[in-house]
């Protein structure tokens, strides 16, 4: 088998799962063959050895019934960086990339910043990477996160502006406050969980409606922040109102964003300098 031969049959197979067909093509077969995805075509001619046909007949099989490719290849590219990937975190999508710029364009200049739910680590080493003077702390309630992320941070050479904790963020008091605060929480859907089989549930359950974490999440934050603080957080567009309702509970400015698809994904919040210690909690700030 040639790689052309592969790659037509990969375009077969994949064709009836998935939308992407043509660019995980690209990717399952720069897998099999070690080589970028961009090398692909100049190998068309080449013949598979009998190794490689085996990992290639095994992996297309995964994909035919839906494994994600980045599990299977143990890379995601993210924000023009490689990071690994395994079936301990949430595999990062494309719209998340907006929030780390989202970050990056206001946060750049500040000193320190945190990252609740890091998972694999895309969001705070993608900012510390493109952010050369900030450092960054992270923080996940899960082992496999904590230890994806610190090898990501270990070979982007990261690690040392980069502080780890395995902690619930309820729990979560390192003694000082931070400029801003960045978070993906879990927000799909109870029962829309059962159609990503393959991703940590604990990454991806959100409740009911997928608000279920955001009133303690906004609360913490609010306590973490300095007082000309911001935070960003990936929600979900059907609670985008619920989001929006709770974070005026406790900030001056709040904003709806849009993705790239134009749907209401990232709710923004700036701090309004005030005594924390006397919160009261309905009070609702308006610009």
């Amino acid at each position: 088998m040639t790689v052309k031969e592969a790659f037509l049959e990969s375009i077969r197979s994949l064709r009836e799962v998935s939308e992407e067909y043509y660019l995980e093509t690209l990717v399952l077969l720069s897998y099999i063959l070690k080589i970028e995805k961009e090398k692909v075509y100049l190998k068309e001619n080449e013949v598979l050895s009998d190794h490689q046909i085996k990992l290639f007949k095994s992996s297309l099989e995964k994909l035919r019934n839906k494994y994600p490719l980045a599990y299977l290849t143990r890379h995601k590219e993210f924000m023009g960086l490689d990071f690994y990937i395994d079936e301990g975190v949430l595999i990062p999508r494309p719209e998340t990339e907006t929030l780390a710029e989202l970050a990056i364009k206001y946060g750049c200049k500040k000193q320190r910043f945190l990252d609740i739910g890091c998972g694999s680590g895309v969001i705070v080493l993608s900012i510390l990477h493109y952010c050369k003077e900030i450092t960054g702390n992270a923080i996940d309630i899960s082992e496999n996160a904590i230890r994806i992320t610190k090898l990501n941070a270990e070979r982007l050479n990261l690690l040392e502006r980069l502080e780890l904790a395995l902690t619930d963020f309820r729990n979560y008091n390192p003694g000082y406050k931070f400029d801003f605060i960045v978070s993906n929480p879990p927000y799909v859907r109870s029962i829309d969980v059962r159609n990503l089989p393959f991703e940590p549930e604990i990454a991806l359950d959100g409740g009911v409606d997928g608000f279920e974490i955001y009133p303690a999440l906004i609360k913490k934050a609010f306590e973490l922040l300095k007082d000309d603080g911001f935070v960003i957080f990936e929600i979900d567009p059907s609670i985008q109102d619920k989001v929006k309702k709770e974070m005026k509970k406790y900030f001056r400015k709040v904003d709806i964003i849009k993705d790239l698809a134009q749907l209401d994904r990232f709710a923004f919040g700036r701090l309004k300098t005030v005594n924390k210690t006397v919160l009261i909690k309905d009070i609702k700030y308006e610009e």
